[in-house]
């Protein structure tokens, strides 16, 4: 009987065990609640805001969209999220250090300077170019010429 009593006593303790272990809102404190919000927390405490602007809006937006997706009960999208948000987060914050210690250029990536400029644009976003063809197709008789001017960006 005093066997019994014990082990029915440690049943609500094994499932609240169970359930803290990752399952529903409390796998969600753990990981979004907490970790993912510290993330974006220490990332801009780091200066992302302005050092590292695309991973710190984005890191926020994805905990935004994460704590909205855990008020609908869809845990496993939500962990999601905030699984990106905390990755996002921490990029964030490692490009912020690096950029505030002087370890890695201001500009954006991917963006040409003026000596990076492709050739057939003028280096103020516009592209001009012209292109002409002409040929003949012998005895057939068939003659052909073409062509084609081509102007991109914002004429005045």
């Amino acid at each position: 009987m005093l066997r019994t009593t014990r082990f029915v006593k440690l049943i609500p303790i094994v499932v609240a065990a169970a359930c803290t272990a990752g399952c529903g809102p409390f796998g969600y404190l753990k990981k979004v609640a907490k970790e993912s919000t510290r993330a974006v927390a220490d990332a801009e405490a780091a200066g992302a805001e302005e050092n590292a602007p695309y991973e710190y809006w984005g890191s926020v937006t994805y905990l935004e969209q994460s704590k909205i997706l855990m008020g609908y009960s869809e845990y496993e999208r939500s962990f999601d999220y905030g699984e990106r948000a905390k990755q996002l987060a921490e990029e964030a914050k490692k490009k912020a250090e690096m950029r505030r210690k002087g370890q890695m250029d201001q500009r954006a990536e991917g963006v040409a300077t003026p000596d990076e400029v492709p050739a057939g644009t003028t280096g103020d976003g516009k592209a001009s170019g012209d292109a002409k063809a002409s040929g003949s197709t012998g005895a057939g008789g068939a003659k052909g010429e073409v062509k084609a001017g081509v102007s991109v960006g914002g004429g005045k």
